[in-house]
């Protein structure tokens, strides 16, 4: 480079053409005048700034005059920087780098000017060489104001970058083109789609994940080269691609719920309904045969995993009550691959649209489903009570049973009273339930809604009555099957999955009947329910000790109840050791809590979907609390418990409110009501 201007300013900074970079570009500019230690500089692009010494790339003095005026100064740092840029283009570097690779030596760039145009090497030359050198990224490295050879090794692999770069910017060109396209309403063909499949990856990582999307900057740059600018546009284009439906469960995409089930688990999973039929035409070992009693089940009309069964008789005196559980565990070996994917999904999870099982539909709804009319492999609770419901005995047996009867809880409710059987079992139920009570038991009889949504996208809802007799019957039949196997691992040591609850921090009085403001205080009360190994008590169930035994083909806690079971009946022992047992438990919580999420998520999509096309309307509701800027509403038609403002308004909890629906995002899970005034208490549904 030439000599620093610095040295005679009087005599060398005026007219002085340089060369620097501002805003990453390399510019050209003359010097105007020196203050201090910096310089006013005329720009190409007609303006001035300040800049230090150590700024300049490539100083020029006396290249111009500054006395002409400023139009004519402008048109020389033109012309100078078109003279240089032609002298820029004469330049192939690959050619320099071959003459001089072999010595890496720094060299300036009047040198490499002389290589390239073998003639007298002004300052326009050596200028149209520096922006060459800095421009090339690939065969000399920049060293101050000298450039040195790269290695062949470093060229290689700076020239693959090179094009790897171009053909990534093409890629990013083509994928912004075609979501511009498909954002202004174009109909993509099915070649384009798949042309595209990489940046529609993108898009979905970045509509799942949104700013820890592993390709955030890629998606962003993606969609800002399309113009495309909305917050929810990501989810809006794969919907329009076809690639989600625009009620997708993104949750489960979010969290990695498995949906589907890989070939090889489908493949163990027919081996095990062999098996099971194996069981059932030749008795599978030492099986009782149960199949002579009157075995019903009760369930939703929409369930096809039927796990459990019921049988009732009396005999000299006593109740003699039998609760047949489906029986995975006989067929499905521990650790196999079918079983590594139940323990991996810890639970079957149901969506108003449908279910995303634990256990394959061949196993869970055909060969282990306790079918009516079909033998089936089943672990069975034979229990001996008392009229009073005292228990005097029970035994716990691998079974043969074959259900005569299929009730919905609609069916059974109705025959409740005039079938003996159903009517001895509820009176049992009750009695059950008055002795959990008499334990501590705590009644939480709150409505709840059931959302069913058919192939068309109509949702219906429903609420269930906990009440109701054959809601009672089930339950506490099963949760005295649940306890019983409790006591029986316990008192034995067998380790299991227990469960328990401690004492609530306030135990309001009994009410069978809901008190939306009492039921909503308990639930704030109570403590939360906990699994472990070790036996506890259940508080707001009224046991001692407690356990779940009765769902095996939805819950693989429950399967490992059966798992346990059956080996201590067969050899005295269990299959498991606490130490095998524990870290097993921490991966089904994973999974438990996982489940959970994605439950609750998908029933407020859909329950604000409901409410969206009610939107406007009025609906009843209750206060359930106040807070200082809010009040705590449950929307009776729905039990969905909704923040209102307080908006001056004194109400208290208890009152009874009409409010509208003033927006519904399902998608965001918002819901906005406002207070239109006091509602009667009789319109509670």
């Amino acid at each position: 480079m030439a000599a620093s201007i610095k040295t005679d300013p009087k005599a060398q900074w005026r007219g002085t053409v340089v060369e620097f970079f501002q805003d990453k570009k390399l510019m050209i500019g003359v010097c105007l005048e020196a203050k201090g230690e910096r310089f006013l500089v005329l720009t190409e692009g007609d303006r001035e700034i300040s800049l230090p010494e150590s700024r300049f790339l490539h100083v020029a003095p006396h290249a111009l005059n500054i006395l002409k005026g400023r139009d004519q100064l402008l048109q020389g740092l033109r012309e100078i920087a078109t003279r240089r840029e032609e002298l820029r283009a004469r330049i192939d570097l690959a050619e320099v780098w071959e003459l001089i690779w072999a010595e890496p030596e720094t060299y300036d760039c009047g040198f490499l000017a002389g290589l390239v145009f073998g003639e007298e090497v002004t300052a326009d030359h050596t200028a149209a060489m520096f922006r060459a050198c800095w421009e090339d990224t690939i065969h000399f490295s920049r060293k101050g104001e000298t450039f040195t050879p790269n290695p062949p090794e470093t060229v290689e692999q700076l020239l693959h970058q090179k094009i790897r770069k171009e053909e990534r910017e093409r890629e990013l060109a083509a994928g912004a083109a075609f979501i511009k396209a498909i954002w202004e309403g174009n109909t993509p063909t099915p070649e384009e789609v798949a042309a595209q499949a990489t940046w529609i990856e993108v898009l979905k990582e970045y509509a799942l994940h949104d700013s820890e999307a592993p390709r955030y900057r890629l998606a962003r740059e993606l969609l800002s080269r399309a113009e495309v600018s909305a917050a929810d546009a990501p989810f809006k284009l794969l919907v329009r691609l076809g690639v989600w439906d625009e009620d997708e469960n993104l949750l489960v995409h979010r969290l990695g719920v498995p949906t589907g089930f890989r070939s090889e688990v489908l493949q163990e999973a027919e081996a095990a309904a062999r098996a099971a039929l194996e069981q059932e035409v030749n008795g599978g070992g030492p099986r009782t045969d149960l199949t002579q009693l009157h075995a019903i089940s009760i369930d939703s009309e929409l369930t096809h995993d039927i796990d459990d069964a019921l049988s009732y008789s009396m005999q000299d005196g006593l109740i003699e009550l039998g609760i047949h559980i489906a029986d995975p565990a006989s067929v499905i070996l521990a650790d196999s691959l079918l079983d590594r994917e139940a323990r991996d999904r810890a639970t079957s999870i149901y969506f108003p649209e449908g279910k995303i099982p634990m256990l394959p539909p061949i196993l869970s709804e055909k060969a282990l489903s306790l079918v009516a009319g079909e033998v089936r492999p089943a672990m069975s609770m034979l229990v001996t009570l008392t009229p009073e419901g005292e228990v005097v005995d029970f035994q716990i047996t691998p079974s043969l049973i074959r259900v005569k009867e299929r009730l919905t809880y609609e069916a059974a409710e109705a025959r409740i009273g005039s079938d003996p059987i159903l009517t001895q079992c509820f009176e049992l139920a009750k009695r059950l339930r008055e002795v959990r009570f008499a334990n501590g038991a705590i009644s939480l009889p709150i409505p709840q809604v059931e959302l069913f949504v058919d192939r068309k996208k109509r949702i219906t809802l429903r609420r269930i009555d906990r009440e109701a007799p054959s809601q009672i019957l089930v339950s506490e039949l099963m949760i005295l099957a649940n306890s019983l196997v409790g006591q029986f691992c316990a008192q034995r040591q067998i380790p299991i999955v227990y469960r328990g609850q401690a004492a609530p921090r306030e135990t309001f009085p009994i009410a069978l009947t809901y008190d939306p403001v009492r039921h909503y205080r308990q639930q704030r009360a109570m403590s939360p329910a906990r699994i472990s190994l070790e036996p506890m008590r259940h508080s707001s169930l009224g046991v001692e000790v407690y356990t779940t035994f009765t769902s095996p083909l939805r819950r693989y806690v429950d399967l490992l109840s059966h798992r346990q079971l059956h080996a201590y009946l067969q050899r005295g022992e269990p299959l498991y050791g606490e130490e095998q047992l524990r870290p097993i438990l921490t991966e089904v919580e994973t999974g438990l809590s996982r489940a959970g999420i994605v439950e609750h998520d998908r029933q407020r999509y859909w329950l604000l979907k409901y409410l969206a096309q009610r939107q406007g309307e009025l609906l009843n509701g209750v206060v359930l609390d106040r807070f200082p800027r809010n009040y705590l509403v449950l929307l009776l038609d729905v039990m969905y418990e909704v923040d209102m403002p307080a908006a001056g308004k004194e109400l208290a909890p208890g009152d009874w409110v009409q409010v509208r629906l003033e927006s519904v995002q399902p998608r965001s899970g918002s819901l906005k009501v406002v207070l239109v005034g006091s509602a009667a208490p009789e319109g509670q549904p």
